[in-house]
């Protein structure tokens, strides 16, 4: 028996609406959202999904919204690897869910909520991860005006704000939600950020170590609170080692760094810098 249009809250509906608005698409019109920030698979894996393409069909069309720049293209905004497959296939049309009124933030997380329906957060990279924290960061910060003003407006930060919600739980934050939608803590949530606010250049090559396995999560963590021109320093370390495979930046000698760091009122010099990340552990 079909479903009613009350039933699975509002599935019905969202069903019905997409497939009304689904449409072939030739897929020489269709272009990379230009700032996806995962991998599309290759190898093995894209021919396992052209397979199952080819034995089922595609049984969830692409969503893609008409090109911001590019008149007649239009811009993926989940299914790159279906794409890709059909590619692969030698397919030159592709069912498409077409989004005509979304706004880049909007556009930002549909791709974002699409790739978390297919892997969770800690299945991806380091450096996906951090992209992604980096997005929500930025949609946080946009939308924190109307908060603060809140804030202010009920009193949350005086002492008699404090005593007339003594016993209220806390209200959640844009962070907490987005913590939880990506299955992690407010303060790893937090960590992430401290990484993710690192200027490009940075970022870059923390990125890579962490991907590659020479640098540890809390050790990044530690070095984006260095100062700037030690954090230079420890970044051209780490470029200069690039190509040594069996080179890891340890965690104690990092931790060591930051400490000494914290002591010092002043830049240590890159000398100094240097000699404690190459000096022995100082602990197991």
């Amino acid at each position: 028996m079909e479903d009613s249009p009350e039933s699975n809250n509002g599935t019905y509906l969202k069903q019905r609406i997409m497939k009304r608005h689904t449409e072939p698409i030739s897929i020489s019109k269709l272009v990379p959202y230009s700032k996806h920030p995962f991998q599309t698979y290759e190898g093995e894996r894209l021919e396992k999904l052209a397979d199952s393409i080819r034995n089922n069909g595609l049984n969830d069309p692409i969503i893609v919204r008409p090109h911001p720049q590019e008149e007649g293209k239009y811009e993926i905004l989940s299914g790159h690897n279906r794409v890709e497959a059909f590619k692969l296939l030698g397919e030159g049309m592709i069912d498409a869910f077409v989004r005509t009124s979304l706004s880049d933030e909007d556009a930002e997380r549909t791709v974002l909520d699409s790739n978390l329906n297919q892997q969770s957060f800690k299945d991806w990279k380091y450096s996906q991860q951090i992209r992604v924290i980096k997005m929500y960061s930025k949609y946080i910060q946009d939308n924190s005006q109307q908060g603060r003003r809140t804030d202010m407006e009920d009193g949350s930060t005086s002492v008699h704000g404090e005593q007339k919600s003594e016993g209220k739980p806390k209200r959640e934050t844009q962070r907490d939600k987005f913590s939880k939608h990506l299955g992690i803590s407010s303060p790893v949530f937090s960590r992430y950020k401290a990484i993710a606010e690192l200027d490009e250049a940075t970022l870059d090559v923390l990125c890579e170590a962490l991907d590659n396995g020479r640098l540890g999560f809390m050790s990044a963590h530690r070095i984006s609170h260095l100062k700037p021109r030690e954090r230079l320093v420890v970044v051209d370390f780490l470029k200069e080692r690039d190509d040594d495979s069996v080179f890891k930046l340890k965690a104690s000698r990092v931790k060591g760094l930051c400490d000494k760091s914290k002591e010092s009122e002043k830049d240590l010099t890159k000398g100094t810098i240097r000699e404690l990340l190459l000096s022995e552990d100082t602990e197991s």
